[in-house]
């Protein structure tokens, strides 16, 4: 081998190695972003099934609080989608004043 493929062969080797580190450094930056996104959605399901509990425990005191009653899914939407739910339901259940 002459000494220029023989430096070639070393830069080569130098890059992969590097991309190789890179590689490494990604994916143990994304399982410690992943353990903590894990960390945090336990967190707050154990604080949902708590808040949960703590209501079952008392009668929903108002109307939106018995539409979130209803169906558990509708927690999980943003504030925005929950009102246009509700103004909705309130609608399909006649509670609203307008005339259907």
């Amino acid at each position: 081998m002459s000494e220029t493929e023989v430096l070639i062969l070393t830069i080569l080797l130098a890059v992969c190695a590097a991309l190789l580190l890179v590689l490494v450094l990604v994916m143990i930056h994304s399982a410690r972003s992943l353990r903590r996104i894990e960390r945090s959605l336990t967190s707050r399901d154990a604080a949902r099934e708590s808040a949960a509990s703590a209501a079952g425990a008392a009668a929903p005191r108002g109307e939106f609080e018995a539409f979130l009653a209803e169906d558990p899914a509708r927690q999980l939407l943003t504030k925005a989608e929950q009102f246009s739910s509700y103004r909705r339901w309130r609608q399909d259940n006649g509670l609203n004043w307008s005339k259907p």
